[in-house]
């Protein structure tokens, strides 16, 4: 700050040693004090309006350089708040929606769609026998397996569907304008892809075994529901309908309320555990 007031500073030094030169000079020489101090204060305005007009340059220059770093830390800020709000709605492990941001997401395009009377479906996806992935090759290994299904999923569907990991190896995707024939076959689409995926990562399963194979179940619903249910209730049918699949003997799809199979069989009695 003292810095920056240099000019002003000096400037008024000078005027009163000018000042003082100027009476001395008359009391020792007898100089004409009218025409010598004219000068002298000529000289001293000058000095001072080339120190206010210094001034002026630093202190513009200044408040230009606080102004640019005042934006350059907004868009820090900016960019900071925006990954923070990235992280909070991301799954770290899959890089897809967590359960929460796929629930926000999801009760907008639901209010948006029974406000317009547009279609909307929902799919509950849950790899088959995940568990034994990880009792087997480890859970690095399964980490690996839940990725490459979250990508997979993420290559089959439309860039306006949302997808979001449920909870351990169950996923949810929303179909936006999407009806139940026109979902089960997205979901068909899904189950293929996962089932003729070849899964292998750092040397697992060892190159002696032939690669992972999995399977996903899958269970579908879709608009309309009640008046008085809100966009749970699609989550909860689609669930449902995802146990049925599980219980019909998995690897399968099932479209709540039609009792059908993605083959477009009905949904067999429970399979009897093995003794």
């Amino acid at each position: 700050m003292v810095r920056q007031r240099w000019p002003l500073i000096v400037a008024l030094a000078l005027s009163v040693v000018l000042a003082v030169l100027d009476r001395r000079s008359i009391e020792l020489f007898g100089w004409s004090f009218m025409g010598l101090s004219h000068d002298a204060w000529g000289a001293i305005g000058t000095l001072l309006a080339v120190a206010l007009a210094l001034q002026l340059l630093l202190n513009s220059r200044s408040a230009l350089q606080r102004e640019r770093r005042l934006v350059r830390t907004a868009a820090q800020l900016r960019e900071v708040s925006a990954e923070l709000d990235r992280l909070a709605r991301t799954d770290p492990l899959t890089g897809i929606l967590n359960r929460r941001a796929f629930f926000d997401l999801l009760g907008i395009e639901f209010r948006r769609s029974r406000r317009y009377s547009r279609q909307l479906s929902v799919l509950m996806l849950d790899l088959d026998n995940f568990k034994r992935v990880n009792d087997q090759w480890g859970h690095p290994f399964g980490d690996y397996v839940l990725q490459s299904t979250s990508q997979i999923v993420a290559s089959n569907v439309r860039e306006s569907d949302i997808i979001g990991r449920y909870g351990g190896e169950e996923f949810a995707v929303a179909l936006p304008e999407t009806g139940p024939e026109q979902a089960v076959i997205v979901a068909e689409k899904l189950r293929r892809a996962i089932e003729v995926f070849a899964f292998e990562s750092d040397g697992l399963p060892p190159p002696e075994d032939a690669p992972l194979r999995m399977t996903i179940s899958i269970g579908v619903s879709s608009l309309p529901v009640e008046p008085d249910h809100d966009d749970f209730e699609l989550i909860h049918r689609a669930d449902h309908a995802l146990y049925e699949a599980k219980r019909a003997g998995k690897n399968q799809i099932v479209l709540f309320g039609q009792g059908m199979t993605s083959s477009g069989e009905p949904v067999s009695p429970p399979r009897p555990e093995p003794a």
